[in-house]
């Protein structure tokens, strides 16, 4: 804050579909809980979607309308977006997603506004076309924000970042209220009723959109091939997405009784604490959301070596790590946590929550950014300069 009055930066994003996502999570996060008394943010959409019509972002925003990268109007209709905001007095740009990370960099840099760029996957998404421009692009990039180390690696590799030009930053989550003990047997019964499922079994959930990278028939393959062993073993799929293809397997492999579709939910962290193991199975992972949250619930993780994954879950403390795709293995993670032999899971939910409360607290993760955001705008004495930063 420089003579009493907050910062303005701006934030871009391609699309702000639903604040339930990984990376619009952790931006409504950050535009929620920035200091109000020194910063002052607004959101630019490329695409308008049903929730940003219907006025759910907490601050100010502009809806530009077209994202085409190859398209001079998209260029142009930027340039006087961003020469606006240069009048106005915006002094930063955090770039979140692909198309924006093209096209707000060079832009920005033209009226002398500084870009940070997000990175939250693994570049499932990477082209030859999008690295041939993000190769060129990146010179006018003044820091990328990783969520974890495995991105980072990444980045660095496929855009050709240096590695001092790249910090990580954990994804934060608010404390919320949660149980100082795992809740018994007899207390996850009414709530698993309450979302029509069985009262009684055993329960593995798995939050994620239904598409093909998340690998969600594996877990209903590995449900079938725990059915002799564990009988009573559950799974409980939360997530958008179309149900039909999966729902067709668990019919073929004969647990379609014990799949259960709950589809997109608002109150997953009121799901967990009536499950027994958070499963994530997908191919490729920045870093899991849905692993944090089942660590803040106390949920023992078996989730697939991909990513950030193997940061997310300490193998054989908080839980197991395993090869994706490699089913066998999945099966006898879940068979070693569905029989709790000696307590492990109760053992390995508690690790993981302490790990979850120490490593992604919220305030961890708003003030990271502030320091961040500090270095490049000058909000407080002592703040170095960009160059000094990267």
């Amino acid at each position: 804050m420089e003579n009493g009055i907050p910062k303005k930066i701006l934030y871009v994003i391609d699309c702000f579909e639903s604040p339930y996502a990984g990376t619009e999570g952790q931006l409504m996060q950050l535009i929620k809980n920035l200091p109000p008394d020194r910063f002052e943010p607004e959101v630019l959409v490329l695409r308008n979607s049903k929730f940003v019509s219907e006025g759910g972002l907490p601050c100010s925003f502009t809806v530009l309308g077209r994202s085409k990268v190859l398209s001079p109007v998209t260029w142009v209709s930027l340039f006087r977006y961003a020469l606006r905001k240069r009048a106005e007095g915006y002094r930063l740009c955090h770039v979140f997603f692909n198309d924006s990370s093209i096209l707000l960099p060079p832009i920005m840099a033209f009226v002398g506004i500084p870009t940070l760029i997000s990175r939250r996957d693994m570049g499932f998404w990477y082209t030859p076309g999008y690295l041939r421009l993000l190769r060129k692009t990146r010179h006018f990039v003044s820091h990328v924000i990783a969520n974890s180390e495995a991105v980072k690696g990444i980045t660095v590799e496929k855009e050709h970042f240096s590695q001092d030009e790249v910090s990580v930053i954990y994804n934060g989550y608010p404390a919320g209220k949660s149980p100082s003990y795992p809740l018994s047997e007899a207390e996850k019964k009414p709530r698993r009723e309450q979302l029509g499922l069985p009262a009684e079994g055993r329960f593995a959930i798995l939050v994620a959109n239904l598409r093909e990278i998340k690998r969600i028939g594996d877990a209903i393959i590995a449900l079938s091939a725990l059915s002799d062993s564990v009988s009573n073993a559950h799974l409980v799929l939360v997530g958008a997405g179309e149900q039909s293809t999966y729902r067709e397997l668990a019919q073929r492999m004969g647990v379609s009784e014990r799949v259960h579709f709950l589809g997109a939910r608002s109150d997953v962290k009121e799901i967990l604490p009536a499950m027994d193991v958070g499963l994530s199975c997908s191919e490729s992972e920045g870093y899991s959301n849905a692993i944090v949250e089942y660590m803040q619930a106390r949920l023992p993780v078996v989730a697939s070596n991909v990513g950030g994954n193997a940061e997310a879950v300490v193998h054989g403390k908080t839980g197991y790590v395993y090869p994706s795709g490699d089913v066998d293995s999945l099966v006898s993670y879940l068979g070693k946590l569905f029989s709790d032999e000696g307590g492990i899971s109760a053992e390995m939910g508690q690790a993981g929550f302490h790990l979850a409360c120490k490593r992604h607290a919220l305030n961890t993760m708003i003030e990271a950014h502030v320091r961040l955001y500090d270095s490049y705008i000058g909000c407080y004495d002592g703040a170095f300069s960009s160059r000094e930063a990267k």
